[in-house]
């Protein structure tokens, strides 16, 4: 068994593995489903198996709670509700695109940010103890 045996099968090797995440990632795209209607806007873990999910149908937003054995509808949000959900969503793409412009320079401006705040909320009590 040669070099050139050994290069030939890594080479098949690596081809091998690329052609499967490909196609792995394929399957789970179908699998997965789409829909027009029904989009989770966002989930956070609650525990290993359960999460609390906010839920788009239509022109709804739910508040849902989602385990292996059940999901439930905990809160339909209110019309100000749901605007506020949107806002925020909109703030955090934002953010995080500018997070990701920004690169290695993004947690600097994270501490001048906290200085800044910490600051102006300092100035703001301040100001409210002048007043009283």
């Amino acid at each position: 068994m040669g070099l050139d045996d050994i290069g030939q099968m890594l080479i098949a090797l690596s081809v091998t593995v690329l052609l499967a995440n490909f196609l792995l990632r394929k399957l789970n795209n179908v699998s997965r489903g789409t829909s027009d209607v029904i989009k989770v806007i966002e989930r956070v873990p609650v525990s290993k198996s359960s999460s609390l999910s906010i839920v788009q149908v239509d022109s709804e937003y739910l508040l849902m709670s989602i385990s292996e054995t059940k999901s439930e509808v905990i809160k339909t949000f209110t019309q100000q509700e749901k605007e506020a959900i949107q806002k925020r969503l909109i703030e955090s793409r934002q953010a995080k695109e500018v997070a990701n412009k920004l690169g290695p320079y993004s947690e600097q401006l994270k501490a001048i940010q906290e200085k800044f705040l910490h600051k102006a909320r300092q100035f703001e009590e301040q100001r409210k103890e002048r007043n009283t």
